[in-house]
């Protein structure tokens, strides 16, 4: 008899959370396919998700608790002795330094796992300290910052509805590749293919011709000069009375200040900071305020700039003033199982600018510090000085800005403690690498994701398989961690008195608890219809809550004391006027990079996967013929990438989809330690180019400055 058996599960690489269907055969996942009856996704998943079961049974994977040795090579260990040596070292940090000096940092794949990313903020709030880091300030924060300044709080986040719109600005994002990061649309080519099909239009702006531009309308840009364009069509639309008044005058303050605001944006000097015309601008503009229905999007691209929060604050404000927020075929809200959100609201996780950081002065979002501090929190002395730092699925030397001062840092630690499945270039500078199961191998629910589905759905799912070796729960191994130390890793009030009473809830108990007593929830069996942990996790796959997202909800969503957007804010205005201050142009670095995203790979974690590295795969930059000329640089050639901050060698392709004065690169590349095939597949880290200075960095959300940073190319 066969012990072939199917399990429903959903993928946790990115916030698509895509349905998948797991076969499996002696508790081993042998293949995994999408799921036809997924409500969101609808039978669709990418290359990437589908080849995880690689990850999982990967002869690199890290199995055992690990302990570095003097010379830098690891030896496995136990449990047990792990546990005593990290709680013997921290608590003579404790005693010494304080719970100030001890740092908790995540990277990504914990937004996809609820349990840890749970744990891991409640142990930074149970420290009370001002070192808890995440990969939110790479490409984030300033969605939540600009959520803060226009709706009161960090957690709101509008999506595009892109499946009845008439018109979709889509700026520096590929979603054909990246299937719709902060914005969850099943088949999100076909969604958008349809929008020209039905006689509407779709417009991407991009300093290259990705995979998404070549499908529809393109317009070049100059990488970083998102803020300029958006600023300069704001500005046309003021003067050519192309403003909803009427619904501005409903669910908007400020709508005087915001117009003297654009009057910042000359739109010829917006022409030459983007590279487009500016008729063409002028063209974006009318077209975005007369379509019957009209969103815009943006996400890396706009996200990685010098100016990101401005930026995304501008974008929102495009769909505010047209009418075009709240309704369909505009911006919408996300309807989730569970309101995360008003939990952090409530309890006082959200927020921004509570404290500074030690070193920088620079904000806190959300509890958490930029992540481009970190070095200089590690290397400068005095009270409050990071000494322990504990992260959980994060490879931020190379994901990260300033890889080089970053990797150096940590060398100086007196304890780094890494979950991480991978001796990575991160963790391969760590004292302990503990073991962590993965997503197939762990309960999981979409903590993050389901506020970001177009289609509101329901799913909590048990382990596909169990846990290879003796990896165990992220959140587990976080909370052992805890116990050592004496605290509970929880932010709810009351969490510690319960703690030192032996009372210690699970993840999925609090969860649970939100689930039954949210608006889907089974309140404890008095709603007979409502959900729970339990039905989720019988149930074979997604339940739909909704066909689509609600409209009219503006008021239940935002939480400003009025109720309404606010547009006036000085401190948009100040970045604002920032920006037109700043000299642009540097002729010793007369170009500017961008990142390159790509359909095989996620950030710096899948490069170890042999049938995503198929096809002599390889870490490269691209460059507009015209630059190419005049850099003295030929296709496939070996060239030097130099900017202030640093310089790298990589292969160049030529190539007419980079538009004049862009440099693209792939980022996530330049691997070192145990990670075979993801360390001989060579590269350079796109970061050993980006600078930690706290003067460049977004200066309302911290987020780190990726793109359009100037650089030279030159022959090698």
């Amino acid at each position: 008899m066969s012990n072939v058996i199917e399990k429903k599960t959903f993928c946790g690489i990115c916030e698509s959370s895509c349905g998948l269907i797991a076969t499996v055969e002696a508790n081993e996942v042998v293949a995994l396919r999408p799921d036809p009856d997924h409500p969101a996704t609808r039978g669709f998943a990418c290359s990437k998700g589908v080849q995880f079961h690689h990850v999982v049974a990967d002869p690199d994977r890290v199995l055992y608790p690990m302990r570095r040795l003097p010379d830098g090579r690891f030896e496995r260990s136990t449990w047990q002795s792990a546990f005593d040596d990290i709680g013997n070292r921290l608590r003579a940090i404790q005693r010494t330094h304080g719970n100030s000096s001890i740092g908790v940092l995540w990277g990504n794949p914990i937004a996809w796992n609820y349990a840890s990313s749970i744990t891991t903020m409640g142990f930074a709030a149970a420290l009370e300290t001002k070192h808890h880091y995440s990969s939110a300030s790479i490409d984030v924060n300033n969605y939540w910052a600009a959520a803060h300044i226009m709706y009161g709080a960090t957690g709101v986040n509008p999506l595009p509805d892109f499946t009845a719109t008439d018109f979709a600005l889509i700026i520096g994002a590929n979603p054909v590749v990246s299937h719709g990061s902060l914005v969850t649309t099943g088949h999100i080519r076909e969604v958008l293919l349809d929008i020209p099909a039905r006689g509407g239009r779709v417009v991407v702006v991009d300093p290259r011709r990705t995979e998404t531009a070549k499908l529809f309308e393109h317009t070049p840009i100059r990488p970083g000069a998102d803020p300029w364009l958006l600023g300069a069509m704001l500005r046309v639309m003021f003067e050519e009375n192309l403003i909803d008044w009427s619904t501005v005058a409903v669910q908007t303050r400020g709508i005087a200040t915001l117009r003297d605001l654009t009057l910042h944006f000359d739109l010829d000097r917006a022409a030459l900071e983007t590279g487009i015309a500016a008729e063409k601008i002028t063209e974006i503009a009318r077209a975005m305020a007369t379509a019957p229905r009209a969103c815009a999007y943006g996400r890396c691209g706009t996200s990685l700039g010098q100016y990101s929060t401005l930026t995304k604050f501008l974008l929102d404000t495009l769909s505010v003033v047209t009418g075009n927020f709240d309704s369909r075929g505009g911006m919408v809200f996300g309807d989730p199982m569970v309101d995360i959100e008003g939990f952090a609201e409530l309890i006082g996780v959200s927020g921004r600018g509570r404290w500074r950081t030690r070193v920088d002065g620079l904000p806190e979002i959300n509890g958490q510090a930029p992540l481009a501090t970190i070095a200089t929190e590690i290397t400068t002395p005095g009270q409050g000085q990071l000494r322990a730092l504990i992260t959980t699925s994060s490879n931020f030397v190379t994901s990260g800005p300033g890889s080089a001062e970053s990797a150096a840092a940590l060398e100086s630690l007196d304890l780094m403690v890494s979950l991480d499945p991978y001796i990575t270039e991160t963790s391969k500078h760590a004292h302990w690498v503990l073991p962590p199961a993965l997503w197939l191998e762990r309960e999981q629910m979409p903590c993050f994701t389901q506020a970001q589905s177009t289609v509101p759905n329901a799913q909590w799912v048990a382990p596909v398989v169990s846990a290879r070796g003796e990896a165990r729960d992220d959140w587990w191994i976080v909370d052992q961690i805890a116990r050592q130390i004496g605290i509970v890793p929880s932010p709810v009030p009351g969490a510690q008195l319960l703690g030192r009473l032996g009372i210690r809830f699970t993840p999925a108990f609090a969860v649970d608890l939100l689930t039954r007593i949210g608006p889907y929830g089974d309140l404890f069996g008095l709603r007979r219809g409502g959900i729970n942990r339990g039905k989720l996790m019988a149930h074979q796959g997604a339940i739909a809550l909704r066909d689509s997202c609600p409209t009219g909800v503006l008021r239940k969503k935002i939480h400003t004391h009025d109720k309404r957007i606010h547009l006036d804010s000085p401190e948009m205005l100040a970045e604002t006027r920032r920006l037109v201050a700043a000299q642009q142009e540097n002729a010793e670095f007369p170009l500017r990079l961008f990142s390159i995203r790509e359909f095989r790979s996620h950030n710096s974690w899948l490069h170890n996967v042999p049938k995503l590295m198929a096809g002599q795969r390889r870490c490269r930059a691209m460059i507009n013929p015209a630059d190419a000329e005049t850099a003295g640089v030929h296709d496939r050639d070996e060239v030097a990438i130099s900017s202030p901050w640093g310089r790298i060698v990589v292969p160049i392709e030529v190539n007419e989809e980079v538009s004049p004065g862009s440099v693209g690169l792939t980022q996530g590349w330049g691997h070192s330690g145990g990670w075979s095939i993801a360390t001989a597949a060579g590269g350079a880290s796109y970061n050993d180019l980006t600078p930690v200075d706290p003067d460049l960095i977004d200066r309302p959300s911290g987020n780190a400055y990726f793109n359009g940073i100037p650089v030279a190319v030159a022959a090698q």
